[in-house]
């Protein structure tokens, strides 16, 4: 399966040290590319992009990321590095959806929901978590509805609702639930307690793009009752922001003979235009 969605978190001047930390406590997990902007890292087939764009912006709980440990000393010893300097949100211990599980803000910020379990109960060890709240509460299974209208193969694996005893959540309103998109798993949950944030740039979905066609596509959708930005970035009408981006895109920017022009370019660009790309990369100064 071709890999389409992958995170992007924002950080100021932490990039690489942020990757860093990650690949040192997490399996399976390398650096894949460095620059003095954007880091990539690889962790248990999950891509991440790692940006470092100033103060502006910083993740925040409303996007995590479950993580699935399948030994107790594999989440015994990353809990250990994980809350050394970061804040805990739910402590280590037993649930009644996991034996051992523990929510966390990393000391970069990143959360980070911790699960003592098997890869087969969700199908990957890593998987994107869409909390709803605030404005957006009750938004969660329209959520799912609207995606699952813009990607290719929609699955929906399962929708736990809340009951009418768990104040101040609704009854009916989604607990936690599970789909996927063209085989990649996400979670999204509805939450009505009291939270100091929403889903801003600080984590923001890339959508990688082989075609111009693909591009309009999931930029048309997405920014249907949302919001246009600079350089691929967008808001889709829940607020979550995402980048389209033309996988082009890496080729032109590496080539230090075409990336100064190709930068010169998109920086013009709400959506991105790859024959324009193309066209002003190979221009003669």
């Amino acid at each position: 399966m071709k890999e389409l969605i992958t995170p992007c978190l924002w950080f100021n001047g932490k990039a690489q040290e942020a990757a860093a930390f990650y690949c040192s406590n997490f399996k399976d997990a390398k650096i894949t590319a460095q620059s003095p902007i954007v880091t990539e890292f690889e962790a248990s087939g999950q891509r991440f992009t790692c940006l470092d764009g100033g103060p502006q912006y910083q993740p925040n709980a409303s996007i995590s990321f479950f993580y699935i440990c399948e030994t107790e000393e594999e989440i015994n010893s990353i809990w250990k590095a994980f809350t050394k300097e970061g804040v805990v949100l739910m402590p280590l211990d037993n649930y009644p959806w996991s034996e051992k599980y523990g929510w966390v803000n990393d000391q970069y910020g990143v959360s980070w929901q911790f699960s003592l379990g098997k890869i087969e109960e969700v199908g990957q060890k890593i998987t994107p978590c869409l909390m709803f709240v605030g404005e957006q509460y009750g938004r969660a299974r329209e959520a799912i509805n609207h995606y699952s209208s813009i990607f290719k193969n929609p699955k929906l694996d399962g929708v736990l609702h809340y009951g009418g005893n768990e104040a101040p959540d609704k009854e009916g309103m989604v607990k936690h639930a599970q789909f996927a998109l063209n085989g990649q798993k996400f979670m999204v949950l509805d939450s009505a307690q009291q939270h100091d944030f929403s889903f801003s740039e600080g984590i923001s979905l890339v959508i990688h793009c082989e075609t111009q066609e693909e591009i309009d596509h999931y930029w048309n959708k997405l920014t249907e009752h949302g919001k246009e930005s600079m350089c691929g970035w967008l808001k889709d009408k829940f607020g979550v922001s995402w980048q389209v981006i033309p996988t082009i895109l890496a080729k032109l920017m590496s080539d230090p003979n075409t990336a100064e022009k190709t930068a010169q370019a998109f920086m013009d660009m709400k959506k991105f235009n790859i024959e324009q790309l193309v066209l002003a990369s190979v221009k003669e100064n």
